[in-house]
């Protein structure tokens, strides 16, 4: 038997046969019923054809929207960046369990210095300012500590490149960062999206100066529509698990500090050494993106991490390992933007 066509009206049942009447009243009746046919078969066409209609005009969904950040090359930005960290630090039998606990504070100036057919930026990271506290002591020890960074951001959000382990790397504030640190801003999907949808990303960092990648998992949920500081901002909340399994070269990574123009004055010290890192960290992030500017405004982090590293090539802890656990917060907000954001020691 025929199958019939998509989008087909079904076939309607022949009118029945009138019933038995006196002879030539049978017809008005006939007549009757295949008018009433004619006319249902005419609204089930028209509520048919409507359907369809609205269903094209709608799409995806009604009040779907493509979230997605821009880049224009020579496009410059301001941040005040301002991260806690409370953790501790151990090694077998050479270092008992010693507190680490940072306060730090970073002005940043973001240049978009390039931009690719796809989209992703080049962004030239230069720290304006500094100031803060690594186990009481003020950070940086001196104004060469400040230097410039580069890293590459997709559309989407995703750090391809964050200029060394993180961000905010050993090579600004003294190590008391983790790989991981670096993905500064939000996770966006690769689709139209309203309040209440989730999408997930998975991604990995390059590491410029040592083997392995970082990794991201995330699982990202469309919060809603607010107003920040009298701007239209789309929430953006994610839930993001770190494993880290990389090495660190330091010959590596000094010969691109001394290209920057800076390195540690025992340098000499550190020449082949390699840090293998494992571990994972695990942190949430809320974002406030502005809808217009398609940038963020601010981004807020909270998370922990535990990771050990394995040292080979410093004689003191060749092939010992060290643990470092702890609790960080990491809060970015453009400077052009008000100062009197929602608390979100609860991300």
């Amino acid at each position: 038997m025929d199958q019939p066509q998509a989008g087909a009206l079904p076939e309607l049942p022949p009118p029945p046969p009138p019933s038995p009447g006196p002879e030539g009243r049978g017809g008005a009746p006939r007549r009757r019923r295949r008018l009433v046919w004619g006319a249902l078969a005419v609204v089930l066409a028209v509520a048919a054809g409507s359907a369809v209609l609205a269903t094209l005009e709608r799409g995806p969904s009604a009040g779907a929207r493509t979230l997605a950040l821009s880049f224009t090359p020579g496009e410059r930005e301001t941040y005040r960046i301002h991260m806690t960290l409370d953790g501790t630090v151990s090694a077998s039998e050479l270092l008992a369990e010693t507190p680490m606990t940072m306060d730090l504070t970073e002005v940043v100036t973001w240049e978009v210095t390039d931009v690719d057919e796809e989209g992703v930026a080049t962004i030239a990271v230069t720290v304006d300012e500094m100031s803060g506290s690594l186990n009481g002591i003020d950070l940086p020890p001196d104004p060469s500590a400040l230097r410039s960074l580069e890293m590459r951001v997709a559309p989407d959000g995703r750090v391809l490149e964050a200029g060394g382990l993180s961000f905010a790397g050993a090579d600004l504030s003294g190590g008391a960062t983790f790989p991981g640190m670096g993905q500064m801003t939000p996770l966006l999907p690769d689709h139209p999206v309203e309040p209440g949808d989730t999408w997930r990303t998975s991604f990995s960092q390059d590491v410029p100066f040592g083997r392995g990648t970082i990794s991201y998992e995330a699982e990202s949920t469309f919060e809603r529509y607010d107003e920040l500081d009298g701007v239209r901002v789309a929430v953006i909340t994610s839930r993001m698990t770190v494993p880290m399994d990389l090495t660190i070269r330091f010959d590596d990574l000094l010969g691109m500090m001394e290209g920057a123009g800076g390195s540690p004055t025992d340098a000499g010290a550190l020449e082949g050494t390699e840090v293998a890192y494992t571990g994972k960290g695990s942190f949430t992030q809320r974002s406030w993106v502005d809808l217009e500017a398609r940038e963020p405004l601010k981004v807020a982090s909270t998370g922990t991490f535990d990771m050990t590293m394995r040292i080979d090539g410093l004689e003191t802890f060749e092939g010992r390992e060290i643990r470092f656990i702890g609790d960080f917060t990491m809060d970015l907000e453009r400077a052009s933007a008000g100062s009197d954001y929602p608390s979100e020691a609860g991300v």
